[in-house]
């Protein structure tokens, strides 16, 4: 049975807030995105399409396969170093953010809130507070 592009992101939508969307080791993370507001993002099913470096810094672009949602995530950072993603609906030409700018406030690794990539394509940005450098994720 093919399911549509719609269809896929209303179940998964559906089953995220019915609570059936499958136990993990790990909450899944949620959010509204677009101006609705209105539909759920979902971190469970991540794999990490795009990575970077800046300084030590290990930047990921995470996405969900089930919601159709991505988000930044850094590691091996320090307190005040930032991460956040951008989105772009023409491959990188022009693209809005930051999206979710968020600092690591203790430890060594944050993330950002996810956003659904239905229709754009996303990267992870990270800024080392130390350095001042700047690196992203290629597109995905």
């Amino acid at each position: 049975m093919k399911i549509g592009k719609r269809t896929g992101i209303a179940v998964s939508a559906m089953a995220l807030l019915l609570g059936v969307a499958g136990g993990t080791a790990q909450a899944a993370q949620t959010t509204t995105t677009g101006t609705t507001g209105t539909l759920a993002c979902s971190t469970s099913s991540a794999t990490t399409p795009r990575t970077a470096t800046v300084d030590t810094i290990h930047i990921e672009l995470r996405y969900s396969t089930s919601s159709r949602c991505a988000w930044g995530r850094i590691t091996n950072a320090d307190p005040g170093d930032q991460v956040w993603v951008d989105r772009s609906s023409n491959g990188g030409s022009s693209w809005s953010g930051p999206l979710g700018l968020t600092t690591v406030q203790y430890g060594t690794d944050t993330y950002t809130p996810a956003y659904s990539d239905a229709g754009y394509v996303m990267r992870a940005c990270a800024w080392n507070d130390t350095t001042g450098h700047i690196k992203c994720t290629g597109w995905y």
